[in-house]
Formats: C-alpha cells, structure tokens, sequence
C-alpha cells in the first residue's frame, strides 16, 4: 500500500461514481495501480473504501472511492478499520513492511511494524491479496499477481548486483542506481517492496543513504 493525495475537489460522481471522468481521475490519482496490491490495473474496479450498503452519502462520496483491481476487491469485501493511504496524517509504508520471497510460489511477507488495530487489519488483508488461493480463479490470479512482483524483483537484483560486482563500469553503476531510485517511486509498481528491500539491506540502505524507520 502506497500513499496518495486526493485532489479536491474532485470530478462529479454525484450521479455515476463509475463515469469516465471519475474512473480517469482515479487511475491518475493512484498511478494506475491497485491501491492495496500495487500491481498496475488493466480491469480497473471503483472501490468504496468504506462499504456503502446501499447509503448514496457513502456511495458517491468522492473521499470514499478508491481504485482496485478485480482479485484485491473481491478479497477486501466489506472490510472496514483499516489505515487509510489518502489520510495524509498516515504513512502506510512505515506500518506495513512487504517483501518478495526468494521463488515466486512462496508466500510473500507481510508484516505490521506497530501493534496499531488499523495497522494489524490492514497487514492481514494485504497478506490475503498476495498469498490467498482457496478457490481454483484465485489461485490463478495468484499465481499471475506473483509473477509479476517477481519479474520486477529480478530486476531489482539485476541492479543490486552491477552495483555490488567491483567489475561493473561506473557507467553501469550509474544506471543501476538510477533504476532503483526509480523503483522505489510511489508511481512504479509494487514500489513499497523496493523501498522496504533497500532500506533492509545494508549495502543498499548506506549507498541510498536510508533513513532508519521510527516505530509508529
């Protein structure tokens, strides 16, 4: 999970939360990724944060609409107290730690850094949109969500290592080191996993000069 700034006021959704002009909005606003498994959408969803059930305040409440992909939507259902990456007072990446796994069928971690009940319900529905396969479309989406972060994470350690490798050319060291730092952009995919592997590995964490997380 990545934070975001909602502009305001935002589009009309007073009538069709789903509008062109809405949806446009929202995918420009969360950098065209899901908002809890960072994976860029290609069947986007109109998430309500805060379930409506049936209540138009809630359901065409600007501030209540997220965007998610198909597999993080179904899996969110009607969840509710949960950090919120649109609350500005909240930095969602230093409560949640998410890392890759060494091969891409095991589970990916997913870890509360404070005893928060936001926080613990948050890392809880993050570990089910990662690792859930209990039924045989989720084990595939699964298996195509995995497959994807580990394809970046290659690359992530395609880079690390021109950086550690003393025959690597500075020049290559140069674009190493700049494809990390754009990894760890709020707009790349799964950019809360590059930021939590650098800033937990020494090597990295001293070449990018990472500031120690405070315990929230």
């Amino acid at each position: 999970m990545f934070n975001v700034v909602r502009p305001c006021p935002g589009p009309d959704c007073s009538t069709d939360y789903r509008s062109k002009e809405v949806v446009m909005a929202l995918r420009k606003m969360f950098y065209g990724k899901c908002y809890l498994c960072e994976d860029e959408v290609s069947d986007p969803v109109v998430e309500h944060f805060i379930p409506h059930e049936g209540d138009p305040d809630k359901k065409y409440d600007w501030n209540n609409l997220y965007y998610a992909c198909h597999r993080c939507n179904g899996i969110k259902g009607t969840t509710t107290d949960m950090l919120d990456c649109c609350d500005s007072a909240t930095d969602v990446f230093q409560a949640i730690k998410c890392l890759c796994p060494s091969v891409p069928d095991d589970s990916i971690v997913v870890e509360a850094q404070n005893r928060n009940e936001k926080t613990k319900n948050t890392a809880d529905l993050l570990d089910k949109c990662y690792n859930e396969d209990n039924t045989g479309i989720r084990g595939i989406s699964r298996e195509a969500l995995h497959e994807k972060l580990f394809e970046h994470y290659c690359k992530f350690i395609g880079n690390r290592r021109t950086l550690k490798n003393r025959d690597s050319l500075q020049s290559d060291k140069n674009d190493a080191k700049e494809h990390l730092i754009r990894m760890q952009d709020v707009s790349y995919p799964f950019s809360v996993f590059w930021k939590w592997h650098v800033s937990s590995d020494v090597f990295l964490a001293e070449l990018f000069d990472a500031p120690e997380k405070d315990t929230l």
